[in-house]
C-alpha cells in the first residue's frame, strides 16, 4: 500500500511540475479533470 501512496505522490508532483514549466499542459490537465468530474457527477 505504501508503494501506491508513493506512486500517487510522484504523479501529483510530476503533474505540478509539468503545469508550471511546460506550456499547454495546464489546458490538458484542466480538460482531463473536467471530464473526470462530469463523469463522477452522473
Amino acid at each position: 500500500m505504501k508503494i501506491f501512496y508513493w506512486a500517487v505522490a510522484i504523479a501529483i508532483a510530476l503533474t505540478i511540475l509539468a503545469v508550471l514549466f511546460v506550456p499547454g499542459v495546464d489546458d490538458l490537465v484542466e480538460q482531463l479533470l473536467q471530464r473526470y468530474l462530469v463523469r463522477a457527477a452522473r
